[in-house]
């Protein structure tokens, strides 16, 4: 009997790294999110009302301005997809571990920490798109890379290297000053701009932050 003598599967865990397949991903990054959602829940639930309202209709529009911002200035679909999906996966991650209660009374305070620090980003560029000369990029840069510590910290005896490396991938471009230089000063990336911020806006008002 051979398959006495096969190894154990490893148990699948919440901070395993498995790569999803880079095949193409009809629909909207909604759609994506929720493929990404579920492979992860489905590590811990069946339930379809467990998944639902993970992602909503404005965060899955959010998430399709900061792919189309990646496209437009990567202008490579591939890498613009591995940093939406490197961005799902952290924020998805992050969701399990608060709802399973995973973070110790420290770690929850480096969470409300983090709360706080990404609703100041969340303001601060709300008020640069309607106060015009305000644009300070090295302050953005700052308190967004602020918030990457913040994370980095939250995730450290949690989630695996490739975590963290894609927690570094998604900061170096969004929190990149020339990427937001170029999205508060170019006339061209000025539609995208208004978007993102009023997705932002309306997280704000919803209370969602």
């Amino acid at each position: 009997n051979f398959s006495a003598c096969a190894p154990t599967p490893t148990p699948r865990t919440m901070s395993s790294d498995e790569d999803l397949a880079e095949e193409a991903v009809p629909g909207t990054s909604k759609s994506l999110a929720l493929r990404i959602q579920k492979k992860f829940l489905g590590m811990t639930v069946k339930s379809k009302e467990q998944i639902k309202g993970h992602i909503d209709d404005n965060t899955g529009e959010l998430l399709d301005h900061l792919y189309d911002l990646a496209l437009r200035d990567l202008g490579d679909a591939r890498a613009a997809k591995k940093l939406l999906k490197d961005l799902i996966k952290i924020v998805v991650k992050l969701g399990l571990l608060y709802s399973k209660s995973q973070f110790s009374a420290e770690e929850l305070s480096i969470g409300d920490q983090l709360r706080r620090k990404f609703k100041h980003c969340v303001l601060t560029m709300i008020s640069y798109r309607d106060v015009a000369f305000t644009f300070d990029a090295q302050y953005l840069t700052g308190a967004l890379l602020e918030c990457k510590d913040l994370v980095q910290r939250l995730i450290a005896r949690h989630l695996t290297e490739k975590s963290k490396g894609r927690v570094e991938n998604v900061f170096a471009f969004y929190a990149s000053g020339e990427i937001l230089t170029k999205v508060y000063n170019e006339e061209a990336y000025a539609d995208v701009r208004d978007s993102m911020v009023s997705c932002l806006s309306k997280m704000v008002d919803d209370n969602v932050l």
